[in-house]
């Protein structure tokens, strides 16, 4: 796939790979967890038929409509979060740990009037008001891999922008004046990183290089909600629901190489023989603000049976993205003497977008069981690819839709959970499975949980644990299949990432 050198967004120049990054922000900021409390995490996320628990405002609203009494929670989490990375026969692990508060909510509930002698079962029985804070997603981690690359080298990425932008817009790459001042692909030149001839630019170093890429990544989601749900005659359960999602994410990201300079034709003698270290950094912040909407659906078979149905309209955000890069080399002489140091100053890419995230839909049954025990089982359904940026630029929301079309597809999650209670303590088992969103890319993910409850007139409190393994692949760069260099062409390397999280929830609650 070729990219485009630069694109203009909101009056600024942006970075070369901005087409490929908003796709990956877009995934990114759509592959959310449906905050709830820790009962709902015990039984595995599986709530769509169950109801009852303040966290169905941001899931399934009719929920809502099951609360007989009003009620106040409050959900802290704890995160220990380890990646794994191996990038070309290394391996490299680092972990992470994060104390927050995971939901929040109230409900209120306001019986129906009914005049006396009136059938107290029939009609509309009650409605319930809710209001809920929920975290989404968890961004905190640090993702660190290093290796040995044969393959390519990241001055060989810098090479590909270069080349194939000004191919693609019909201009021979000449000489240097045609990189634009400021861009990744001018300081790569500056550095001696990157040289030209008839057939374009093409990388300085020689492969088999060290590499280190090393992203710290903070912030979260999160999502306050606002909804009703209403109750007629204990078997049918309507609700809706308003969400206002946040987005606060930040990477700070260092990636390093060195190796040595190879010879090729015209070579300054400053650099034969030389050996090279670059390091190329980037930051980018991104802030946002959306609204979604959300109906459900409860229904009561029989005394024993529940199913139910949720909608959850995309998430429509207006978002604010800064990034910022640089980069710098140093090199060392054959006869061990030192050049000094290339550096350029950072460049700085402010830019506003929209962003459309997916629709869901949730189906859920629940079995109970003499009021002792419940098995509850959920399917969602998920489709990536109609995810849609849209900017200022023509050719950014051209290009970016289109990488979303190409690289993401529908995803089907599933749920299940199990619960038992003995007199006042309830013990619970969950399982969770999510899709995969890419359409050429492997991944996985799964959520094994479980927890125990307590419940004494009119307190309550739940304990859950949940561990979670998502594996994926991660590539410092990507090179485009027709970069023509020396001696092999293609994206190079990607890391093999095993995220795991070991979480711990605790909700405590009041009835009134």
């Amino acid at each position: 796939m070729k990219l485009k050198n630069i694109i203009l967004l909101t009056g600024v120049l942006l970075p070369a790979f901005s087409y490929a990054q908003y796709a990956e922000d877009a995934l990114r900021f759509s592959n959310t967890e449906q905050g709830t409390t820790s009962r709902f995490k015990a039984l595995g996320g599986a709530q769509t038929a169950l109801g009852g628990d303040i966290s169905s405002a941001a899931s399934n609203p009719a929920g809502l409509g099951l609360f007989t009494k009003s009620e106040l929670n409050l959900t802290t989490g704890f995160l220990n979060r380890t990646q794994e990375s191996h990038y070309i026969n290394t391996s490299t692990s680092l972990g992470t740990d994060k104390l927050d508060i995971n939901e929040l909510g109230a409900v209120f509930h306001i019986p129906s009037y009914k005049s006396k002698g009136s059938d107290l079962t029939k009609g509309w029985l009650g409605f319930n008001f809710g209001l809920s804070y929920n975290k989404t997603n968890n961004f905190n981690t640090t993702i660190d891999f290093t290796g040995a690359n044969p393959k390519s080298s990241f001055a060989d990425y810098i090479a590909d922008l270069a080349t194939s932008g000004y191919l693609a817009n019909g201009n021979p790459a000449t000489n240097s004046s045609a990189l634009p001042t400021g861009s990744l692909e001018k300081m790569g030149y500056r550095n001696y990183l990157i040289e030209y001839n008839s057939s374009g630019y093409f990388a300085t170093p020689a492969l088999n290089n060290m590499q280190e890429n090393n992203d710290f990544r903070t912030g979260s989601q999160s999502e306050f909600n606002i909804g009703g749900g209403a109750n007629y005659g204990n078997s049918i359960y309507l609700g809706a629901s308003v969400g206002i999602a946040n987005i606060d994410y930040t990477s700070d990201r260092e990636f390093s190489e060195s190796g040595k300079i190879r010879s090729f034709p015209g070579q300054d003698a400053n650099f034969t023989g030389s050996s090279y270290a670059l390091s190329y950094r980037s930051t980018q912040n991104t802030t946002g603000a959306g609204l979604n909407l959300k109906f459900g659906a409860i229904a009561r078979l029989d005394e024993n049976v529940r199913v139910g149905l949720s909608f959850i309209s995309p998430t429509w955000y207006s978002i604010n993205d800064r990034f910022s890069e640089t980069l710098d080399t140093r090199y060392t002489r054959a006869n061990g003497t030192t050049i000094a140091p290339y550096t350029n100053d950072e460049e700085i890419y402010d830019s506003k977008y929209s962003l459309r995230t997916p629709y869901k839909v949730n189906g859920g049954i629940a079995f109970t069981f003499g009021g002792m025990g419940l098995i509850s089982g959920d399917v969602e359904y998920v489709d990536y690819a109609s995810m849609h940026f849209s900017s200022d630029s023509k050719s950014s929301t051209d290009n970016t839709n289109r990488n979303i079309r190409n690289n993401y597809k529908n995803a089907v999650n599933f749920k299940l959970g199990g619960e038992y209670k003995i007199n006042n303590i309830a013990v619970r088992a969950g399982y969770n499975e999510s899709g995969n969103p890419y359409q050429k890319q492997e991944y996985s993910s799964r959520v094994i949980s479980g927890g125990i409850g307590y419940r004494k007139n009119v307190m309550y409190l739940d304990v859950t644990y949940a561990n979670s393994q998502t594996n994926y692949s991660s590539a410092p760069y990507t090179i485009s299949d027709t970069y023509p260099d020396y001696p092999t062409t293609g994206s190079g390397f990607a890391a093999d990432i095993k995220d795991t999280r070991n979480n711990v929830f605790v909700t405590l609650g009041v009835r009134f």
